[in-house]
């Protein structure tokens, strides 16, 4: 059944690539996040009958009465007292992650919303509605959904707390990236990508030095306790993909700057600003942590630039339909390829 959501996904997708104005405005969200809670009351029903690391952790530690003695909850609060409060209010822990999905699809809606309007008002939102059904299809959204669940929030509210410092809504979008990083810590190495949203050249050259300082203090926090990026249970992704996702990311970022340099277009300096941040963290992330922690940063590196590859896309390429196919089918390959198994296969 899980399989069958997904392949309905992509040709909803493959709908909105052909014909974005087919549905729009409150229309569109209606059936986009109708068919996002099918999908997560499908995921969900199998809790208890599949094993799942990440998530049968949460169920447990949901059930915990001396949940207060462990300090690791009180590093991010957020999450872990917040599914303590839902499944103390609902009894189910199922239950408690269909609500937490609902969210998270509230989240991936305003946030895009948001960094579109952002970084790139000029962008007819309904060219974009195919977006919002591809992310059901991007793999660290995917991989979120079924075992890194505290990421998945977490880059989510990051991603609507840049949008909202690119708008100049700097305190909000400060205090929203606070509560992302009280879901999960490591969130808070990209705070030189916030940084660098407001529009000011002085902090474009401060997210540098600050991005250096963040560096030096996340390896020292490693070598003390690695379980700032990964904990028991994570899924490895091995040393060589990680370092042929990092190749991956220079030769996109190298293409992207030979487009730029025969054809300079200002609109785009911020996706090139964050992207070239993006590539210098998850290379640092691939040779000096651990494979499960690279993991962590590749997720978060590509969840973090997905929207802004869509608003890139359709800004700047043409035929905008073979523009979005390319990028949608591009996009399914590390899901297709690596983590195949994610997804239940069974009918």
């Amino acid at each position: 059944m899980e399989l069958l959501i997904y392949c309905f996904a992509y040709l909803l997708t493959i709908w909105f690539v052909l014909f974005p104005k087919s549905i729009t405005g409150k229309y569109f969200f209606i059936i986009w996040f109708s068919f996002s809670v099918c999908l997560s009351l499908i995921i969900r029903s199998s809790i208890g009958s599949t094993e799942s690391a990440d998530i049968d952790g949460y169920i447990v530690n949901m059930k915990r009465d001396e949940i207060l003695s462990y300090s690791y909850y009180f590093r991010e609060p957020i999450f872990w007292f917040g599914i303590r409060f839902l499944y103390d209010l609902v009894g189910d822990g199922a239950l408690v992650f269909v609500i937490l999905d609902t969210m998270v699809f509230l989240l991936i809606y305003i946030s895009f919303s948001i960094c579109r309007k952002s970084f790139y008002p000029s962008v007819d939102s309904t060219n974009l509605n195919y977006l919002f059904f591809a992310a059901l299809l991007f793999f660290p959204y995917v991989m979120g959904m079924h075992n890194i669940y505290r990421q998945l929030i977490a880059t989510f509210i990051f991603l609507a707390a840049l949008g909202m410092v690119g708008q100049s809504k700097i305190i909000r979008g400060y205090l929203i990236s606070l509560i992302a990083v009280l879901i999960h810590n490591p969130i808070g190495i990209f705070l030189p990508v916030l940084v660098m949203s407001m529009k000011n050249n002085f902090f474009k050259y401060f997210s540098m030095i600050l991005l250096a300082i963040i560096l030096i203090i996340f390896q020292s926090l490693l070598q003390i306790d690695s379980s700032y990026l990964a904990r028991e249970g994570s899924i490895s992704i091995g040393r060589n993909i990680a370092y042929f996702y990092m190749i991956s990311l220079v030769i996109i970022l190298a293409t992207i700057l030979s487009f730029e340099f025969v054809n300079p277009d200002k609109q785009h300096s911020f996706f090139i600003s964050i992207f070239f941040i993006l590539t210098i963290i998850y290379s640092y992330s691939a040779f000096f942590f651990s494979s499960e922690q690279a993991q962590r940063m590749v997720f978060y590196t590509f969840g973090i630039l997905f929207p802004f590859f869509g608003f890139y896309f359709e800004s700047r390429f043409k035929p905008k339909i073979l523009s979005r196919l390319i990028l949608f089918h591009v996009s399914l390959v590390p899901l297709i390829l690596i983590y195949n198994t994610t997804i239940d296969l069974s009918l």
